[in-house]
């Protein structure tokens, strides 16, 4: 009888569901289906056209062919239909109303109501953190 690395018996199924054990005079069946043969791609009942072609591309460009990928109709420009190239920016007075969103969002008078140190060189570590517990103070408002 053959036995898995834990030391147990293997086993297959029966046709009727009961267990026979596997030993080198009874193999586990290993061809499976019916008639047997070689599986080629086309033989593939159940994939695509498109799964089937990935699945016989030869590299990467053919893989991308054969799923579309880099078969885009668009051009790079900066109208309306045109994609933006990947190394565009966009400057801040483009961005509609964002000045003022931000400005929105800052509580100004927080921070010019900070007293700013005298001499950061020399201020002590406690001037300095409570400066600092200010500005945080003066972020959440």
């Amino acid at each position: 009888m053959s036995r898995d690395i834990t030391g147990r018996m293997l086993f297959i199924e029966g046709e009727n569901g009961e267990p026979i054990p596997v030993s080198t005079s009874n193999p586990i069946p290993l061809g499976g289906g019916s008639g047997g043969g070689a599986v080629t791609t086309d033989s593939i009942t159940d994939a695509t056209a498109t799964g089937k072609a990935l699945v016989k591309a030869t590299d990467a460009a053919a893989a991308r062919t054969a799923i579309g990928a880099g078969t885009s109709s668009l051009t790079l420009g900066t109208g309306a239909g045109n994609a933006a190239a990947g190394n565009h920016t966009h400057v801040m007075a483009n961005i509609t109303d964002l000045a003022t969103a931000l400005n929105a969002k800052t509580n100004k008078s927080a921070f010019t109501a900070l007293t700013p140190l005298a001499d950061p060189a020399t201020s002590t570590t406690a001037q300095i953190a409570t400066l600092l517990n200010s500005v945080v103070a003066a972020l959440k408002a």
